[in-house]
Parts: C-alpha cells; structure tokens; sequence
C-alpha cells in the first residue's frame, strides 16, 4: 500500500511541479551517464588486461593431460610461471584431443575452451589442476595425444 500511494504523489508531483520535472531528469541523465561511462571504463580495462602479458612469458613444465573422474572429463595438471612483471589472474587454452596411427598421422577428435583461473604474481609459479570436459566425448582407436595454444591472458599491474 505504501508503494502505491508514493507513486501516486510522485506522479502527481512530476505532472503538476515544473521543477520537479527537471530535478528528475537531471538525475536520469547523471544515472545514465555514470552507467555508460562505467561500462567503457570497464570494457576498456578488459583489453588492456588482455595485452599485458604475451604468452611466451608463461613458462609451463611438468604438464599432464589424463582421464577425469567421470564421462568426458580429463584432469589437466602441471605449473605455470609468470615471468612478466604484471600479476595473471586468468589463462584461455584451447585443448585440442589427438587419435595418432603408429605413422604419427593424427586426428583431432576432441576440442576444448578452458580457462584457467589463476592468480600469478610476477616472477612466481602456481600448480594447476584443472578439469576439462569435452562436450561431445571422444573415442580413441590409435595413440591419444594432446595439444594447447594459448589464446588469451589477462594480468594487471600490481
């Protein structure tokens, strides 16, 4: 009931007070105004995070790539080193499943996107331990193999 008659007086007051009508409208545009500029504010800082850090100043060593716990899923495990001097907090791989012959002739049978949501400070490593999941499950009839390409990266400055 109260929320009926408040906008019953604002109503009223918009259509019979001309200065109510421009204090609204001033605080519309100071709204839309912070709101639009917000969102460029942030689009821009996810590009900018997108760039600080180049793939080759990720070491990756002792990486693993097995069987999960269940259905499609594989476990991804090993260590990434920033050797930049930003902090990383997210890595995008596409994980890419092989069916190799004995000729070393392989197929994929298995595409991945996965991020890895790890925080990295300059100069330090982190352990990873992933899961991935293949949405369309795979079967292997030859030797399984694996690959990774590094699509994305996005660090700040600490």
């Amino acid at each position: 009931m109260f929320w009926v008659l408040f906008f019953v007086i604002v109503a009223i007051a918009f259509l019979k007070l001309p200065a109510f009508r421009k204090t609204i409208l001033v605080i519309t545009i100071v709204l839309v105004a912070s709101i639009v500029g917000y969102v460029l504010y942030d689009r821009h800082e996810i590009e900018v995070s997108k760039t600080l850090v180049k793939p080759e100043q990720l070491e990756f060593s002792a990486l693993r790539f097995g069987v999960g716990s269940f259905g499609s899923t594989y476990k991804l495990t090993g260590r990434a080193k920033n050797t930049s001097r930003y902090a990383v907090f997210a890595i995008r791989a596409k994980i890419l499943a092989l069916d190799c012959d004995d000729k070393a002739n392989c197929e994929v049978v298995g595409e991945a996107e996965q991020v890895l949501s790890l925080f990295i400070p300059p100069g330090q490593a982190r352990d990873i331990a992933e899961t991935v999941y293949f949405a369309n499950g795979m079967h292997v009839r030859g030797h399984f193999q694996w690959s990774h390409v590094i699509t994305e990266i996005r660090a700040r400055a600490d």
